[in-house]
């Protein structure tokens, strides 16, 4: 009889030691899913306060795309982006701390975003890391180049402009001949007409990360080209 119980207690605490094995291992694999889902979105987080909403040349997307195709890609697999101005368009970049990579068409449904939500949190971030608008007496009679700054071009989706320009009598000019320049003038300077397309060219053809040639006015709240 002792022995029979002393069989019966060891078959009692192994049977008991496998539950307690089974417990732990599903209790540590609940942790493992945890935070892994933890970290995760925290990813997603860190992704979607590094977007910067940013103005490239009309024709970026579309360039890149093609290489994308080249290389595979499936069709929802290309850049998002949207029309700006003439010869510029506005794609999402995600700020890494050595390069930026472009916002992708799928990732609206990764995210869960739309594209009026996710192209004001981008807008709100990159101008949150500009400066302002230039005030009408720093730029009245004459022409002003803002510091070099990444995303500088993004300036012109800025709040503003508009008071500016009327400061200015209507005369307000802006040219954004590269990401990091931005240059803002008043018409009524002396000469500016005919020096600032030439300027702005040369800047142009000069820079690492072109945007565009071109002068660009205000019109009715938004940016058109001078023809």
């Amino acid at each position: 009889m002792a022995a029979g119980k002393s069989i019966f207690g060891k078959a009692i605490g192994f049977a008991a030691g496998l539950m307690g094995a089974g417990a732990g291992n599903a209790a540590a694999q609940t942790t493992d899913e945890t935070a892994a889902r933890a970290q995760a979105e925290a990813e997603h987080e860190r992704i979607l306060r590094s977007l910067r909403l940013v103005v490239r040349d009309a024709g970026y997307a579309a360039h890149r795309n093609r290489i994308l195709a080249d290389r595979g890609a499936q069709p929802d697999d290309v850049i998002f982006t949207t029309p700006f101005a003439k010869g510029l368009e506005l794609i999402l970049v995600i700020d890494e701390p050595t390069t930026s990579k472009p916002w992708m068409q799928r990732d609206l449904d990764l995210y869960k975003v739309t594209q009026a939500e996710i192209m004001a949190l981008g807008r709100r971030q990159v101008l949150a890391i500009l400066p302002s608008v230039p005030p009408a007496d720093a730029v009245a009679g004459g022409v002003v180049m803002v510091p070099k700054m990444d995303y500088l071009a993004s300036l012109m989706l800025a709040d503003g402009w508009d008071e500016l320009d009327a400061a200015l009598g209507g005369n307000l000019l802006v040219a954004v001949p590269s990401d990091d320049v931005l240059i803002v003038a008043d018409a009524r300077a002396a000469d500016i007409g005919a020096k600032l397309p030439a300027f702005v060219k040369a800047q142009f053809d000069d820079a690492s990360r072109w945007v565009s040639s071109l002068v660009y006015r205000r019109q009715s709240g938004a940016w058109v080209a001078v023809e």
